[in-house]
């Protein structure tokens, strides 16, 4: 095993990462964040640069969280990536994240489960898978609030209407099972 990869990832990965800062304060962009709120000047009017600083870094992100994860933990996170777009359908479909929008940005399971008819012990565990892919966040237990990536869903109805078509008409693999 080459034990020079990871910190030359590393290394690479950073460099691309200061590409992207120093074209944002170039061009007075704001940075990425996940934050309710966050400007979306970066994935929306970015520059040639920071897009090809972007998709590189991308890139060799994945190459990484490949490394770290190693085989058996990468190919289940592959192939169950179709449980997270159910999950995200599911919570589109019930207008939950329009619930916690319309709650001052913060939204209680309890309050959740009323409004969206999804049952609390269910709902949780779709509220934890979109929170591992950053698309609500939990800042106290049990207590739910949106990301940037939620607030697009809630106030692009166009988009959100694009990526539910995308669920309907070309629905991820499911496992096979019991």
């Amino acid at each position: 095993m080459d034990h020079m990869a990871i910190r030359n990832l590393a290394a690479d990965i950073l460099n691309e990462c200061s590409v992207i800062n120093r074209e944002c304060q170039a061009k007075d962009t704001a940075p990425p964040a996940l934050e309710a709120g966050s400007s979306m000047d970066l994935w929306s009017e970015s520059s040639m640069e920071i897009t090809a600083a972007r998709t590189r870094a991308l890139g060799l992100l994945d190459k990484l969280g490949a490394m770290l994860r190693g085989p058996h933990e990468f190919l289940h996170e592959y192939v169950a990536s179709g449980w997270d777009q159910a999950a995200l359908y599911a919570l589109l479909q019930s207008q939950t994240l329009e619930h916690i929008a319309s709650s001052g940005g913060l939204a209680s399971l309890g309050s959740l489960s009323a409004q969206s008819g999804i049952p609390s012990d269910k709902l949780v565990r779709i509220l934890a898978l979109l929170r591992c892919k950053h698309i609500v966040q939990e800042p106290e237990d049990g207590v739910f609030s949106l990301t940037t990536i939620s607030e697009k869903l809630v106030d692009d109805r166009d988009f959100r209407a694009w990526v539910e078509f995308q669920y309907i008409h070309a629905p991820p693999a499911m496992p096979v099972g019991d």
